[in-house]
């Protein structure tokens, strides 16, 4: 399963992500968007973080 990450829309890199987050912080967003994702694919996985909102998708 491919990861993608989005900051206000547009496409930012895992390393991007993670640096803007820390990487504590990365890796529970993270666990917590896979949990959310397998119980339903059509939720929005959006999170709120230091320069706006980190969209997290899963292809």
């Amino acid at each position: 399963m491919k990861t993608k990450f989005y900051l206000n829309g547009e496409k930012i890199t895992r390393k991007a992500a993670k640096e803007i987050t820390g990487e504590r912080r990365f890796e529970e967003i993270l666990e917590e968007s896979k949990e959310t994702f397998f119980e339903d694919s059509e939720i929005e996985l959006d999170w709120m973080v230091k320069g706006g909102i980190l969209t997290v998708e899963f292809c």
